[in-house]
C-alpha cells in the first residue's frame, strides 16, 4: 500500500513536471523540497563536528570588506555578509545557505536542459542531477565551486535565450551571470571560452552580433568586473599567485597523478547518473554514439557547452605544468541529462522518468536516514583538522580573554585551520592571523595585533608554541593557559585533545 503510494505520488510528480502550464512551479516546490532535505541531512550528519575552516576562512573575508582576497575573487565573501545580516553567525545558517544555493542550481538546470529536452526526458533531468555529490555532499558546502552551480546554469540559460531571442533582459541576465561566475572564481574563465566558442560555431552568430544583445550583456560583464580587475593589477594579482605557488606540479608523476584524479574523479561523481539511465531507460549503442559529441546546428551549443569547460582545463594544464582537482568541475554538469538524453533515437516513457526519479527519491532519504550514524561515525573517528573542537576551543579563548580585558578581540592567529574556525564562533567577530601570514591575512597590520590577539595552537604543534612563547616574551601582560577539551555528542564523548591558548590584550 505505501509502495502504490509513493509510485503514485511520483507518478504524479512527473506529469506536473511535463505539463507546460504548471511544471516550473512544480519543479520550484520541487527544488524547494530538495534544498531542505538536503539541509536536515547537513544538519543531522554535521552535528557532530564544527565548521569547516574554508567556510570560517569566508566568513572573515566578510568582515574585512574588499574588491578582492588573497584566494579568490570577492563574490562569495558578499554574500556571506549579506546572509549573516539577516541570520545568525552559525553553522545551521552556512548550511541553509548551501541548502538554497543547492535548490537553485537544481531548478536553473530544470530551465537550462529545457533548451534541449521536453516531456519526460526534461522531467527526468534534475532527478538524473540529484544523485550526483556536486548537487549534494558536496555542494553542502558552500563556497566558490557550490555558488558556480547555479551561476553557471544561468549563464548558460541566459546566452542560449539572449542567442535565441535577442532580448535586453536576456542580455543584462548574461551580463550579470558572467560577471557573478568570473567574481565568484576565475574558472569561470572557461564558462566563457564555452559561451564564446557556442557563439563562433552558431548559425545564429552574424545576426546575432549585429544586434545590441551581445555588446548590452558585455557592457554590464565589464562594468561589474572592472574594480576587481583593478585592485588585481594594483594588488599583483594576489589570486593568481596563490594558484601558481598552490597547484603547480612538483613533477611529471605529480601531474599525472592530478590528471588522472579529474578526470577519474570526474567521471566517478557522475557515474551515479550515467548508470542510471543505462538501466532505466537502457538506451541502444547506435543512440549512445548519437549523445555525446554531437554537432549539428540545434544541438552544437550544448555540445561546447558541456565539453569546453571540462577538457579546456587539461590543455591549459598540459601547457602550465598544472595540477587540476575534479571538484572544481561542481558546475560543468548541468548539461549532463542534454548529452545522455537528447538524442532523438533515445525514447524516455514515463514510466522511465518515474523510475528514475524513484531512484533519486530513495538516494535523498537514503542519506536522511543514515545521517545520524554518520554523525556518530564522525564523532568516534574524528574529522580533519580538529573539526570537532573549534566550538569548544573558541569558548575557552573567549573565557580566557575576557580575564584579562573588556576589549574586544580584534585577531586569532594560528595555524589556518585553528583561527579561521576559532575566529567564526568568537562573539567579537574577530579577523584572523591565518599561519601568521601577511599574505593570507593583509588586514593583521602590525597596529591591528596591537590591539590585542588571541593566539590558539594544539598542544603538539612546536612552531606554534614557539610563536606563542615569542608573542608572550614580548608582552609581559601576555597569558598562556593549557585545555583539555573533549567533544559530546548526544551524551557521547569523543577523544580528548589538548590545546595552548595566549592572549596578549591591547597595548595601553
Amino acid at each position: 500500500m505505501m509502495l502504490d503510494r509513493c509510485n503514485a505520488a511520483l507518478a504524479g510528480l512527473i506529469d506536473g513536471l511535463c505539463d507546460p502550464r504548471r511544471q516550473r512551479r512544480v519543479m520550484l516546490a520541487l527544488a524547494a523540497t530538495y534544498g531542505l532535505a538536503w539541509f536536515i541531512y547537513g544538519l543531522v550528519a554535521k552535528s557532530s563536528q564544527d565548521i569547516n575552516a574554508d567556510l570560517a576562512e569566508m566568513t572573515v573575508w566578510a568582515h574585512e570588506p574588499a574588491l578582492g582576497y588573497p584566494k579568490h575573487p570577492g563574490l562569495c565573501a558578499y554574500i556571506v555578509r549579506l546572509w549573516f545580516a539577516i541570520f545568525p553567525q552559525t553553522d545551521w545558517a552556512f548550511l541553509l545557505l548551501a541548502g538554497v544555493t543547492l535548490a537553485a542550481g537544481l531548478y536553473l538546470a530544470f530551465e537550462l536542459c529545457g533548451v534541449w529536452l521536453d516531456g519526460e526526458k526534461r522531467a527526468a533531468a534534475p532527478f538524473l542531477l540529484a544523485v550526483i555529490p556536486f548537487y549534494n555532499f558536496l555542494g553542502l558546502k558552500f563556497d566558490q565551486n557550490s555558488l558556480l552551480i547555479p551561476l553557471w546554469a544561468l549563464a548558460m540559460l541566459a546566452f542560449m535565450r539572449s542567442l535565441q531571442t535577442r532580448s535586453i533582459v536576456w542580455s543584462i541576465v548574461l551580463g550579470l551571470a558572467t560577471a557573478g561566475a568570473m567574481l565568484t572564481k576565475y574558472w569561470s574563465i572557461f564558462l566563457l571560452a564555452a559561451i564564446l566558442l557556442a557563439l563562433i560555431f552558431d548559425q545564429r552568430r552574424n545576426a546575432y552580433l549585429r544586434s545590441p544583445a551581445p555588446w548590452l550583456a558585455a557592457a554590464v560583464f565589464l562594468v561589474l568586473t572592472i574594480p576587481h580587475l583593478i585592485w588585481l593589477v594594483e594588488n599583483h594579482f594576489p589570486p593568481l599567485r596563490w594558484v601558481g605557488e598552490r597547484r603547480t606540479a612538483a613533477s611529471v608523476f605529480d601531474f599525472l597523478r592530478s590528471l588522472s584524479e579529474y578526470s577519474f574523479g570526474t567521471l566517478g561523481y557522475v557515474a551515479p547518473a550515467i548508470i542510471l539511465v543505462a538501466l532505466v531507460v537502457q538506451p541502444a549503442g547506435t543512440a549512445v554514439r548519437d549523445s555525446w559529441f554531437v554537432f549539428t546546428s540545434t544541438r552544437r551549443p550544448a555540445t561546447l557547452l558541456f565539453w569546453t569547460p571540462l577538457l579546456l582545463p587539461v590543455v591549459i594544464a598540459i601547457v602550465k605544468h598544472t595540477n587540476l582537482l575534479s571538484v572544481w568541475n561542481e558546475p560543468s554538469v548541468a548539461l549532463l541529462p542534454v548529452m545522455m538524453l537528447a538524442s532523438p533515437l533515445i525514447t524516455v516513457s514515463r514510466q522511465s522518468a518515474t523510475r528514475i526519479a524513484g531512484w533519486a527519491v530513495a538516494y535523498t532519504v537514503s542519506a536522511l536516514v543514515a545521517s545520524p550514524v554518520i554523525a556518530f561515525v564522525l564523532l568516534e573517528r574524528g574529522v580533519e583538522n580538529s573539526a570537532a573542537y573549534m566550538k569548544l576551543l573558541a569558548g575557552a579563548t573567549e573565557q580566557q580573554w575576557r580575564t584579562s580585558t573588556d576589549k574586544p578581540l580584534p585577531l586569532v592567529g594560528g595555524r589556518f585551520v585553528l583561527s579561521n574556525a576559532v575566529a567564526f564562533y568568537m562573539p567579537d567577530k574577530p579577523s584572523s592571523y591565518a599561519d601568521f601570514s601577511d599574505y593570507l591575512s593583509p588586514w593583521a597590520t602590525p597596529q591591528r595585533v596591537a590591539r590585542g590577539i588571541a593566539i590558539v595552537c594544539e598542544a603538539n604543534d612546536d612552531w606554534c608554541i614557539g610563536i606563542v612563547n615569542g608573542y608572550l616574551t614580548a608582552n609581559p601582560t601576555g597569558k598562556r593557559g593549557d585545555v583539555t577539551l573533549t567533544p559530546h555528542w548526544l551524551g557521547l564523548a569523543g577523544e580528548p585533545k589538548r590545546f595552548v591558548i595566549a592572549t596578549v590584550p591591547p597595548r595601553n
